[in-house]
């Protein structure tokens, strides 16, 4: 990676992983499809990808969850990408490529009138 203030990012992402807090707490990711949870997204996995290629790789002992809370009133575009985003990560794990646990909830808004 060229951008030194990303790398320090993702420095930053695997200090705090495997080193800084030693308990074994998930971390959590919400995830919506906008860019600031995309970043996210996509800075925590290339920390983990660099991680587990160390010398000596730390065993990825916190689950990660990524929870999508979809309204059903999203934009298709936006919906249609977190679906894609969502499958690739299921692939992924299915593959054992990461570890990541997926929670995907589906909730329609009720409107009422009074």
């Amino acid at each position: 990676m060229k951008n030194k203030r990303i790398e320090y990012i993702i420095d930053e992402i695997l200090d705090q992983y495997a080193y800084a807090d030693e308990s074994n707490r998930p971390w959590i990711i919400g995830f919506s499809g906008g860019k600031d949870s995309t970043v996210l997204l996509m800075l925590v996995w290339i920390a983990l990808q660099k991680l587990k290629e160390l010398p000596c790789p730390f065993q990825l002992r916190r689950p990660i969850y990524v929870v999508c809370n979809d309204t059903l009133v999203e934009n298709p575009i936006i919906a249609t990408y977190v679906d894609d985003v969502l499958d690739q990560i299921e692939t992924k794990q299915k593959k054992r490529i990461c570890q990541y646990l997926l929670e995907r909830q589906r909730r329609g808004l009720k409107i009422l009138f009074g």
